[in-house]
């Protein structure tokens, strides 16, 4: 009974959807406002309804009713509560259901917010949303029905996907890249408004700068989850590989930061409206395109669901929406001319325009890598392959400069900069990298890379905080303030200033933490009897336990642990295991990590002989790895610094609706 009804409302919510999108279509031509109400409670329905069918499959998951096709492949009678629940999100046609109901409940979200605001824009925001929406109902009423039945039932399911039952983290990981990658489609649907209704002014930049900024947060915390996921689950001592799937969720981060870069610009000095737009629709473009690559099959990945034939609905929604983009973006290309002149070479502007054509060259370079190897076989037969060391020797060039950028960018005038200015504002800060590039030489650092990473990240940094004792000051000389609340008021006061430049701060922590762990790391690969040690660094492992036994949380699973005692600055003990489950032909590690602020100990079961029970391990020392996630979490605490609500502004927007 839960299942039909779960399927019936999928049907009801396509014809919900495709009910709004025409009546928004039609409202929008006419501006009949009843029409528009009546648009907008269908997609407040359709909301209403993928809400109860994701319901409905979470207690069929937890009901283990095997009578759906989705719950016999992805649940067993032994799953625990917390990953049936998750289930929804860990296969091809459940995270279809979810990502349909965070794409409705952005679009509810934003069409009951702007209710009685841009009139002109809102109805076409509305309808493309609403066919947007209308596309996964669509999916999920034929190719990728999350309801179909099966008989004869069985008494047993196969269990979730081995790898992402390992970790509590497939409980945030996967929907806070579905929240970011669904939330590009509000700046999307804005930018078609404009186009549509040739307001290709600032107004909708000044809406849209908030809505791609917090989806933005949610792709930034994803992907860096998904790192952290990868460097806690896989067992590689590493937490990121350039695979497709890792790939795919960069691609729209790396053109929605362009976006971000390039708003601030055509918002201010009237340039890169065009450039602007077409971020705006190759950000979105890109979130169906990842979508494409993990589920079609076509790409192999750890990340990726089991081919089906849902692949060719995405590259069919790929190519419409392409083409219905570009065609309205070349048809209004006369209403997008700048409205003055480009700035000078040295000039913020310029800065930022820099910045753009390098996270277009990596978004090219990483689409490249990642398709290359399915066009080869899809023309050829043959089977090819672009490695991370050939991601990492095209990007990291590139990732520099844009580092770079970070720190010179704002730190530069609109319009021009003149040599005494340049010098003044840039003098320090590169003494200042000099002098932390000494310093670490003296301290024993020879790699290049993580010396040039401190000396550029201080640059940047000292420029950060020239920018904000240079304001403060000038604050208190002309306000009488103390200095701590001169700098409180300088940076509530320019949130998305002062955001970004926390931002980029977190950007500069990542950016040395990546640069020092990934060439001052160690590993050591042993094989140990019961009682014999190995040594790596500062610490000494020894080997004294072995254990086989049924996993407490799920008895079909089999663990079989390695207990070690560390000698050490981490010193305690340690356990490593390899779970065999039911549904995975090859034993699952699941690695120990010891963080501490400066390092890592990273230990993983590699293999055992069962006999003499002799275990080999791989051990990594990694330096700096926790500075990644902080890292992230500064660049994310930055964004949502930039767009938390001004008070002043919004008493003032108050009593103006109120005619105060």
């Amino acid at each position: 009974m839960i299942p039909t009804l779960g399927h019936l409302v999928v049907i009801i919510g396509l014809a919900a959807t495709l009910y709004a999108a025409g009546v928004f279509i039609l409202g929008g031509r006419s501006g009949d406002a009843a029409a528009l109400a009546s648009a907008r409670r269908a997609m407040y329905a359709a909301f209403g309804l993928v809400a109860f069918a994701c319901v409905a499959m979470v207690l069929s998951l937890l009901t283990h009713d095997f009578s759906v096709l989705y719950v016999a492949r992805n649940n067993a009678t032994t799953t625990p509560p917390f990953y049936s629940v998750i289930s929804l999100w860990a296969a091809l046609e459940g995270s279809i259901l979810f990502w349909t109901l965070l794409a409705s409940g952005w679009a509810s979200l934003v069409l009951y917010r702007y209710r009685a605001r841009l009139p002109a824009l809102m109805p076409w925001v509305g309808a493309t949303l609403a066919l947007g929406t209308a596309f996964f109902f669509a999916v999920m009423a034929w190719a990728g029905d999350p309801f179909v039945r099966v008989t004869p039932i069985g008494l047993e399911g196969n269990g979730p996907n081995a790898l992402l039952q390992n970790h509590p983290f497939m409980g945030l990981h996967p929907p806070l890249l579905y929240l970011g990658y669904t939330g590009m489609a509000i700046p999307f649907a804005f930018g078609m408004a404009a186009l549509i209704t040739r307001r290709t002014d600032e107004e909708w930049l000044a809406v849209v700068r908030r809505w791609t900024l917090v989806p933005w947060i949610f792709l930034t915390a994803g992907i860096v989850a998904g790192a952290w996921w990868s460097y806690a689950v896989l067992g590689w001592g590493g937490y990121w590989a350039w695979d497709p799937v890792e790939n795919a969720a960069l691609l729209p981060w790396l053109t929605a930061t362009a976006f971000i870069h390039s708003s601030m610009v055509a918002e201010r000095r009237g340039t890169l409206r065009t450039w602007t737009h077409a971020l705006v629709i190759a950000t979105f473009v890109l979130t169906l395109v990842g979508t494409f690559l993990t589920r079609s099959g076509i790409v192999n990945s750890v990340h990726a669901f089991t081919t089906s034939g849902i692949g060719a609905w995405f590259a069919s929604a790929i190519l419409v929406t392409l083409s219905v983009a570009v065609g309205l973006l070349i048809w209004r290309l006369p209403d997008l001319r700048d409205r003055r002149p480009a700035g000078g070479v040295v000039s913020r502007e310029s800065a930022f325009l820099f910045n753009n054509v390098l996270f277009l060259g990596i978004t090219f370079a990483v689409l490249f890598g990642t398709l290359y190897p399915v066009l080869v076989e899809a023309t050829t037969g043959a089977k090819a392959s672009v490695g991370a060391p050939w991601f990492n020797r095209v990007n990291a060039p590139i990732f520099v400069a844009l580092l770079f950028l970070a720190g010179v960018g704002p730190a530069l005038p609109w319009g021009g900069a003149s040599w005494a200015t340049v010098r003044e504002r840039f003098a320090v800060p590169i003494l200042s990298g000099v002098g932390v590039v000494v310093a670490a030489w003296a301290m024993g650092v020879r790699d290049p890379a993580p010396l040039g990473m401190l000396g550029l990240a201080t640059f940047v940094l000292v420029v950060m905080g020239d920018e904000v004792v240079r304001g403060a000051r000038s604050r208190a000389r002309s306000r009488g303030e103390p200095t701590p609340l001169a700098v409180l008021r300088l940076a509530t006061r320019n949130r998305r200033r002062y955001g970004g430049y926390l931002a980029h701060v977190g950007i500069c922590v990542m950016a040395v933490a990546i640069a020092v762990s990934a060439t001052l790391s160690s590993d050591r690969t042993a094989t140990l009897g019961l009682g014999e040690s190995l040594s790596i660094g500062s610490y000494t492992l020894t080997y004294d336990k072995f254990v086989t036994e049924p996993l407490a949380s799920d008895p079909r699973v089999i663990e079989t642990r390695a207990e070690l005692t560390v000698s050490g600055p981490q010193a305690g003990p340690i356990a490593t295991s390899l779970r065999d489950y039911p549904n995975s032909s090859t034993a699952i590690a699941t690695p120990v990590v010891r963080t501490a602020l400066d390092e890592d100990l990273y230990v993983t079961l590699l293999g055992y002989n069962p006999t003499t029970r002799a275990a080999t391990f791989r051990v990594f020392v990694n330096p700096l790895v926790m500075w990644i996630w902080t890292g992230g979490a500064i660049v994310a605490l930055g964004a949502l610094f930039a767009i938390w609500p001004d008070r002043r502004r919004v008493a003032v927007e108050a009593a103006l609706a109120a005619g105060t």
